[in-house]
């Protein structure tokens, strides 16, 4: 039942933006200290999520960020992993967490997206109406796995287990249980994206498989899903802000249920500016409780996440829930 248009002219309704979930899983594999533009794999990857232009620093307020950085540099404990779990305004722990240099041995990927995997609820149970977190996945080389290494001398501790940490870096590839992993994301309705920082695709013989899997197109699926592979500093950078606009989202959450049909006899403003309704510049009703801003409006939101959002209705049009 509406409310009585006798008793109120209109109604402001509480507007909040969908906050997107992100987990950054990075490869700390001894590899990743190999030159890149003026620095490192690692360093210019770090540079363009926690540097002063950073995705993560210009976005922190918008998205909710977690990372997983991972390794085997401890053979008893693989894959050794430094993780954040994901938040809104996650900036300061993540810088804390995300060590200036690599953490150093093998490339246990498929390892490292099973425990992260592992610990996420899937999004495609009726009980579960949250938008599923994008993993996105930044590795240099073929992963090699946990396997056993073989052993070696126990006298000396640390120089044994520094050997086993090298037997595992030089381990042979295994796609295996990278595969697994992103399948096992996707039965959960987990998107996985796939950043390439080798040099070229060929580098990584099966990434065009785990990045079908993780798109939920077919193993071979041709055309294939996108491998980000950016080429320079630059391109890291462009590449990381266009996937993270992306996942930007411009929809809206009304604390009310609107009667479509009427959505444009209200009004909508950014800070105090009202937006023109069906308009590819201003908003658009997505259903009942969400509308959604398009266009320059879109733009304006995404760059400012600060930005006051408000929404007005006739009493008749929206029931406060």
């Amino acid at each position: 039942m509406g409310n009585d248009p006798t008793v109120c002219a209109s109604a402001s309704v509480a507007a909040t933006r969908v906050i997107p979930t992100v987990y950054f899983v990075i490869d700390g594999s001894s590899s990743m200290n190999a030159r890149f533009g003026g620095g490192t794999r690692w360093s210019v990857l770090r540079d363009a999520l926690i540097g002063s232009s950073g995705v993560i620093t210009r976005l922190e307020s918008a998205v909710e960020f977690g990372i997983s950085i991972y390794s085997s540099t401890d053979p008893m404990n693989c894959p050794t992993l430094t993780d954040v779990a994901p938040k809104i305004t996650n900036l300061a722990p993540v810088q804390g967490a995300y060590p200036p240099v690599e953490t150093g041995g093998g490339t246990p990927t498929g390892e490292a997206l099973q425990k992260l995997v592992d610990g996420l609820a899937p999004y495609n149970a009726l009980d579960n109406t949250a938008a599923p977190p994008i993993i996105i996945l930044a590795t240099d080389g073929e992963p090699n796995g946990c396997t056993s290494p073989a052993t070696c001398n126990w006298v000396d501790w640390a120089n044994c287990l520094g050997q086993l940490a090298n037997q595992l870096a030089a381990a042979p590839a295994t796609y295996d249980t990278t595969l697994a992993a992103v399948r096992a994301a996707r039965m959960k309705n987990i998107p996985v994206w796939v950043v390439s920082l080798a040099d070229g695709l060929n580098a990584i013989p099966q990434l065009q498989t785990a990045a079908n899997i993780g798109a939920g197109l077919a193993d071979d699926a041709s055309p294939g899903a996108t491998i980000y592979s950016p080429q320079n500093p630059d391109d890291l950078t462009q590449t990381l802000t266009n996937l993270l606009g992306q996942t930007v989202s411009c929809d809206v959450e009304l604390a009310g249920r609107l009667d479509v049909n009427r959505v444009c006899e209200g009004t909508v403003t950014l800070n105090g500016t009202p937006i023109e309704c069906n308009s590819d510049q201003g908003w658009k009703a997505v259903d009942s409780t969400h509308i959604a801003l398009q266009g320059a409006a879109c733009e304006s939101l995404k760059s400012n996440p600060a930005v006051l959002l408000d929404a007005k209705f006739p009493c008749d049009v929206v029931i406060l829930q």
